[in-house]
């Protein structure tokens, strides 16, 4: 997920805000440090996972100081992301860019959240959460980080290269804005539905299996 799809999409996100902006990113250089800064976190989880220096959680076992790293990655990336973006050229913001602005904002909130650490060495962590608040904040990143970097981040690449394909316009812009705020307003609840049947509230339970549905 890390490694194949966040590679993918900063490389088309990177491209398709300039293409459908009018405008050069605002750095080169700040792109070049995302570029290089994802691919030393990725060397560092390849390294540091079979040695043992995990948290153990699933999709966020990177310890303390790669999920630090992580973010001052992603923060600079956003920063290049949305910064071309209010220097466009167009007043218009094409639709894919929605879903990558999105993927970028829910990524970024949910990593920082769950990945609130308790340090006590520089391989060792513990979670600033307990028992069941624990894992429920763990599935709410868990799903949303997979569904946000599968699901928004690809649908806003589809979103442009689908249509330049195939030399078509999208075939209904107003669906595609309905498409978004649906997916979005209903995405980011889900996680819950990883946890029936457990010590979480029933009423997280529900939700979360309403919002799958």
């Amino acid at each position: 997920i890390f490694a194949f799809g966040g590679s993918a999409l900063f490389a088309t996100s990177f491209y398709v805000v300039q293409r459908t902006s009018g405008v050069r990113l605002i750095s080169d250089a700040l792109a070049r440090f995302v570029f290089w800064g994802w691919q030393a976190a990725i060397v560092g989880m390849i390294v540091s996972y079979p040695l043992g220096y995990t948290t153990s959680k699933e999709y966020a076992e990177m310890e303390w100081p790669l999920a630090l790293w992580m973010a001052i990655v992603w923060v600079v990336y956003a920063y290049l992301f949305f910064g071309t973006i209010a220097r466009r050229k167009v007043k218009h913001i094409y639709v894919g860019n929605w879903f990558y602005g999105a993927f970028i904002i829910v990524t970024a909130m949910v990593h920082m959240v769950n990945h609130a650490l308790l340090p006590v060495s520089l391989g060792k962590s513990y979670s600033a959460y307990s028992g069941a608040t624990d894992a429920m904040i763990q599935w709410w990143y868990g799903h949303s980080v997979v569904g946000f970097f599968l699901t928004a981040g690809f649908l806003g690449m589809m979103y442009y290269f689908v249509p330049k394909q195939a030399e078509r316009p999208v075939y209904s812009y107003r669906l595609s804005i309905v498409h978004f705020w649906a997916l979005i307003s209903l995405y980011i609840w889900a996680g819950p539905h990883h946890l029936h049947y457990t010590a979480l509230p029933d009423w997280a339970q529900s939700l979360g299996m309403v919002m799958s549905l």
